[in-house]
């Protein structure tokens, strides 16, 4: 007869199969543990893609998001020109426009004098703010010259504008005005510009151009105050 003994445990045999980490790993699943109990966040794997840049993203179309749901703005391409600069005046250019500015009183310069330093050029007259600003500033050379002269002079057309820069503006006009039935005289009228916009007018003469500056009137102020154009 066998000995009775106490019943034995039933001992299960297990197995450990180890296999190689996938590329499936990368990403971890939500609940997931590391043998600690807790819960790891979710970590989702994301690439990121090089593309070269092409001439099309230089302009942004109007509506284009990049993935954050929010619009962008339009961003216009735009070029820019680059001209070759002027080329250096001569000794002689330079000597050419002293000649005529001083022979003239600056009423007939070569076209290059407003590229010198503080050298007067014509003076474009082509939007309706140049247009009205000359205008006004040949109606108060006129008003002047007649209260002075007690005539009667209207304006007529216009001849020339020069300007170059002195605190301001110096502007050199050149104009035809009449008295009458009588033929159109020229004339000839300095005025300044300051930069808050108060005009001045310099002088107002009757002649041309060379006897400017030996004018009595020439360089001297016709009017004591100033006013606003």
């Amino acid at each position: 007869m066998a000995p009775v003994g106490k019943p034995k445990k039933t001992v299960k045999e297990t197995s450990t199969v180890h296999r190689p980490t996938s590329k499936a790993s990368v990403g971890a699943k939500r609940g997931r543990d590391d043998g600690d109990g807790k819960p790891k966040k979710t970590v989702k794997e994301t690439s990121t893609v090089h593309r070269p840049t092409s001439k099309a993203s230089l302009g942004a179309k109007s509506g284009r998001d990049d993935g954050d749901g929010k619009q962008k703005k339009t961003v216009k391409e735009t070029s820019i020109v680059h001209l070759p600069p002027d080329e250096e005046l001569t000794t002689e250019q330079i000597n050419e426009y002293y000649r005529q500015f001083f022979g003239s009183q600056g009423f007939i310069v070569p076209d290059y004098g407003g590229r010198l330093c503080g050298g007067v050029g014509p003076y474009s007259v082509t939007d309706k703010y140049r247009q009205k600003l000359v205008k006004d500033m040949i109606q108060k050379s006129l008003r002047i010259y007649n209260r002075k002269n007690k005539v009667n002079f209207e304006f007529d057309k216009l001849v020339r504008v020069n300007a170059g820069a002195g605190a301001g503006l110096m502007f050199y006009i050149t104009f035809n005005a009449r008295s009458g039935d009588d033929a159109p005289q020229t004339f000839y009228s300095k005025v300044w510009k300051s930069f808050n916009g108060y005009i001045k007018v310099q002088f107002c003469v009757i002649g041309n151009a060379q006897e400017v500056g030996t004018s009595q009137d020439a360089g001297t102020s016709q009017e004591s105050g100033i006013t606003q154009a």
